[in-house]
């Protein structure tokens, strides 16, 4: 499939502003093929890209909450496992989750070769499919931008939950009021109401990422500034 052709169908795969909460509807929708797949969670199909991309974020890792040989790690909305793929050769065992199951058989096939990784459907919001104290390491990257802000709180919450003592969590989104955030956010301002997409993408600030983790009980906050126009919060369960 050529890259115009693969974006007439990720154009014509959304759904409307009014679906947006029905997440599992809205990404099962623009996971109908690889190439769909793939321009829906990362903005392009070209494999080496998306390593290219993928192994930029695991150096953010590492720099803002370390990653171990000894990890269990859980990536919360893991599409198409963009990350998971590197990711699951420098940690103990990967665990993917995402609410698309169509997504899902994507990263299954991409993650064929990797015998220590684990893909999870989410039957709604939140990690209910995971038990109490069970990951060392949870992040999320390039999700929030497609959540309501109360369905980013659960998934702090349910961080916090799923968590061993003394466990690390990664969040991150584009902030509002830089160059880039708001020329996404007039971007979307522009769309007539009625045909705001239910993926568009919408900021965070600062003090919302910073929030959501201190209220959630996690210590050592930090929101940080990263390179590639995101912030990112980190934290730490106590113990």
């Amino acid at each position: 499939m050529t890259s115009s052709d693969a974006n007439q169908r990720w154009s014509e795969s959304t759904s409307t502003l009014g679906d947006r909460s029905e997440y599992k509807k809205v990404w099962n929708l623009q996971s109908q093929d690889p190439d769909v797949a793939s321009l829906a969670v990362a903005g392009h199909m070209d494999e080496a890209k998306l390593e290219l991309t993928a192994q930029s974020f695991i150096g953010t890792l590492r720099e803002t909450v370390g990653l171990g040989p000894n990890d269990v790690v859980l990536e919360i909305g893991c599409g198409i496992a963009r990350v998971g793929k590197p990711l699951s050769k420098e940690c103990l065992h990967w665990f993917g989750a995402d609410i698309s199951g169509g997504m899902l058989a994507h990263a299954a096939a991409r993650l064929s070769e990797r015998p220590n990784t684990t893909l999870v459907e989410l039957a709604t919001v939140g990690l209910q499919e995971f038990p109490r104290d069970a990951f060392d390491l949870v992040y999320c990257t390039i999700v929030f931008m497609h959540l309501f802000e109360w369905d980013r709180y659960r998934y702090v919450e349910e961080a916090f939950r799923v968590l061993r003592p003394g466990g690390r969590c990664y969040f991150d989104n584009f902030p509002l009021d830089s160059e880039h955030g708001w020329k996404v956010f007039t971007e979307g301002a522009r769309y007539p109401v009625d045909r705001r997409p239910a993926h568009i993408s919408m900021a965070s600030t600062r003090e919302e990422l910073g929030a959501y983790l201190r209220k959630a009980g996690f210590e050592d906050v930090r929101v940080r500034d990263l390179p590639n126009q995101l912030i990112a919060a980190t934290g730490r369960k106590p113990g």
